[in-house]
Parts: structure tokens; sequence; C-alpha cells
């Protein structure tokens, strides 16, 4: 009787202890804010913008636990109705029109090939978690275009595992970082700013 009794409380011990170790799948909702620039670098070039997510995968990764596999990360909403109004309040703040129906218009089409957030395993040391976003970009005016391809790719260690909102936080962040990089581009601001490509 004292074994069972000892036997059933190992197991319940057991099973408490793989509980606090999982982690719920999570769904962050992407609203990407970029910061207030300190001064335009444009004077109302005309300019449109679409994004799409050509991601060929949906899902950003795992957070890791007991249960890894069923503890996925994936988008609330959908990534180009999320980035795209940011992405244009961004541009007039720069000092773009945007959305104008002007001649000299330049199509900026920003084209999402990859966005990671995963715990890749437990090491028992920490926790990292490993970032990557890659946008695309193909601007085009008339019949001129620019092409340009940037990448953010870094790891981060946690004490512990990050919470839902340190994940949203994380995830937006870096949504911002690779399109900061992207409009940090010097030869696509020339060519937002009317200059041709060499």
């Amino acid at each position: 009787m004292y074994n069972n009794k000892l036997k059933l409380g190992w197991f319940i011990g057991v099973i408490v202890i793989l509980a606090s170790c999982a982690q719920s799948p999570q769904k962050v909702e992407l609203a990407p804010r970029f910061e207030v620039p300190d001064a335009p670098r444009a004077n109302g070039q005309p300019v449109h913008v679409r994004v799409s997510d050509q991601r060929a995968k949906k899902v950003l990764g795992s957070r890791g636990g007991a249960y890894p596999e069923t503890a996925v990360i994936t988008l609330a909403n959908d990534l180009s109705s999320a980035v795209t109004p940011a992405v244009k309040e961004h541009l007039q703040a720069l000092g773009y029109n945007v959305d104008s129906l002007d001649a000299n218009t330049v199509d900026l089409h920003i084209i999402f090939d990859s966005l990671v957030y995963h715990h890749p395993e437990d090491d028992g040391v920490g926790h990292d978690m490993d970032m990557e976003a890659e946008v695309r970009v193909e601007a085009s005016r008339n019949n001129q275009s620019y092409n340009g391809r940037y990448r953010v790719k870094r790891q981060q260690k946690f004490f512990n595992a990050p919470s839902d909102t340190q994940n949203s936080e994380l995830i937006n962040a870096l949504v911002v970082e690779v399109l900061e990089n992207m409009l940090a581009d010097q030869k696509l601001q020339e060519f937002l700013n009317g200059a041709s490509p060499v």
C-alpha cells in the first residue's frame, strides 16, 4: 500500500514538472511601430507601397519546452495587412507622397521571404532564441527599376523562457529592424528620390 502511494506521488510529481516545463502555442499580433524620424529625407516624391508575404513557412518557430512540436508561434493577423499601413505612415513621416497618382510614382514592392523566431533546443543553460527576417524590395518607375535584399539575423539568450509579451515585442522589433535596414539603403533612397539606378 505504501509503495503504491509512493509510486502515485512520484507519478503526479513528474506530471507537475512536465506541465510546468510545457509552453503553450502563441499567436502574435503583428503591429510594427517605427520611431519618428529626426528630419524628412524626401520632398514629396511620389511612392506607392505594396507588401507581399511569400514566406515558405508561415510558422515562425517553436517556444520550446517539454512539447516543442505543439508550442508553435504564428502570426494572429495577416502580415501584408499589418506591415503596409505602418510602412506608408513611416514614408509619409519621411516626406514622401504616399499613394500618389503622379506618372513618376515609384512602385515599392516589399516582399517578406523569411520571418523566424525559434527556440531550437533546451540545453539546460539559459534559453536561446534564433531570430531572422529577410525581405526583398522591387522598386520600379517607368522603365527603371532597383532591386535589393535585406536580412537581419541574431540570437538572444534569456535566463527564463520569454513571456508572451516579450515574444510579441521581439518579433515586432525584428520586423521594424529589417525594414529600417531596407529604407537605410542609400541606393534605394536615391531611387525613391528620383535618381536613375547605376
